[in-house]
């Protein structure tokens, strides 16, 4: 129950919450504005990496408690003073107007860039929720320490470097989106690019640095990457359907996350040197995006705007690379292994 609760809350509140920092903020400062809102999540997760240590200490349930009287005392907070923005002048027949759940799905539906936004989206979320629920049992195994001191290492490492990404991927994607309206999927790429070299790390290294490292790149590629995809979406979507479709993606995310922690899980549970097979699945999920990410980005996004590949000359020039570190990585650490 207490798993279903949490699940309904954070459905109901992140879409309208980006939908809302949408409305209040257009390409100059977008995705900064959702960048930092997102910084609130990767603080949280860095305290929640401190889960395992206070219920060593206490116990789970006034653990659970306490997180969740901290969240019930923000929600009172937002419902007094948090206000909507009104999009024009609109008459009171049009905000009487509403549409039907089926036809504002439907609307969606019969999108095709809504699509490829939604496989954009999904398709990272797969090693992205693997590494962000596997990784303290991984840091546990490998390095042979206690999972109260796993948990927060292997946490706060991701959330630390993903605050610092999606600032750093809100700066960079307002500003070459004023010269490129494609900007900020070139941001989002470049933080897909890093994902790479970041898997790799964690799934073949065996050592403190490789693991921190990996964790590392991890948070900042995946915070380049999450901050941009409501601003990606609000190019392709109106604004009276944002939020909807924001929910449908954060679904599908969550469902594929959901399917490969258990897939893990199971894996892990089948084999006596579980942590091996956990890392190898790791490092091959990094090898499918390698190979699988750049094409289905290119093929997907090509003629989104205007009728020119995604990737010209400029973009190659800063995601080439990216493209050489995967290589180096991924030779330096099976050469030290």
């Amino acid at each position: 129950m207490v798993a279903w609760d949490y699940g309904i809350s954070e459905a109901l509140y992140l879409p309208a919450a980006l939908s809302l920092i949408a409305d209040f903020h257009k390409d100059k400062t977008r995705s900064l504005a959702v960048g930092i809102h997102m910084t609130g999540l990767y603080v949280g997760q860095a305290i929640g990496g401190f889960g395992a240590t206070f219920a060593a200490i206490y116990s789970w349930h006034t653990t659970f408690h306490w997180f969740g009287i901290i969240g019930v005392g923000y929600g009172i907070i937002l419902a007094f003073f948090l206000r909507d923005k009104e999009r024009g002048s609109v008459s009171e027949n049009q905000k009487m107007k509403k549409i039907p759940v089926l036809k504002s799905l439907g609307m969606l539906f019969s999108n095709v860039f809504f699509w490829i936004i939604l496989f954009y989206f999904c398709v990272p979320g797969t090693p992205g929720w693997a590494a962000k629920n596997w990784l303290p049992t991984l840091f546990s195994d490998s390095l042979s320490i206690d999972i109260s001191v796993a948990g927060p290492m292997s946490t706060i490492s991701i959330a630390l470097s993903s605050l610092f990404g999606v600032l750093a991927g809100g700066y960079i994607s307002d500003r070459w989106v004023l010269k490129n309206v494609r900007g900020r999927v070139y941001t989002g790429a470049m933080g897909l690019g890093l994902i790479i070299p970041s898997l790799l790390f964690i799934g073949y290294g065996h050592s403190i640095f490789a693991l921190v490292m990996g964790a590392m790149l991890f948070g900042i590629g995946f915070g380049m990457f999450d901050a941009n995809n409501m601003p990606i979406l609000c190019q392709f979507v109106s604004a009276r359907y944002r939020a909807t479709a924001y929910g449908i993606m954060n679904m599908c995310g969550v469902f594929a996350g959901a399917t490969i922690t258990s897939l893990l899980g199971e894996s892990m549970d089948a084999s006596p040197v579980s942590s091996e097979r956990y890392s190898l699945t790791i490092a091959k999920v990094g090898e499918l995006m390698t190979s699988a990410t750049p094409n289905s980005s290119q093929s997907a996004f090509t003629n989104v705007v205007l009728p020119a590949p995604i990737f010209p000359y400029k973009a190659n020039t800063v995601l080439s690379p990216i493209a050489a570190i995967n290589s180096r990585a991924a030779s330096w650490i099976l050469s030290s292994d």
